[in-house]
């Protein structure tokens, strides 16, 4: 299984979380923006996931 971390939640964000969600084999485990409105919508379309504001805590996440 691969663990998908989106650093960016924008334009292209919501397409790229869809897309690998529906990839077999492959998990979207967490999103991070800067802006707290759009963090606010990622996580009310994928409960669960987690959402972080700062892309050091992806990079650094050993789960992803």
């Amino acid at each position: 299984m691969v663990r998908i971390g989106v650093i960016g939640y924008g334009y292209w964000g919501p397409n790229i979380v869809r897309n690998f969600s529906t990839v077999d084999g492959s998990k979207v485990v967490a999103v991070c923006d800067a802006r707290e409105e759009v963090l606010e919508k990622a996580a009310k379309a994928y409960p669960g996931m987690r959402i972080a504001s700062s892309a050091d805590e992806l990079i650094k996440s050993p789960d992803i």
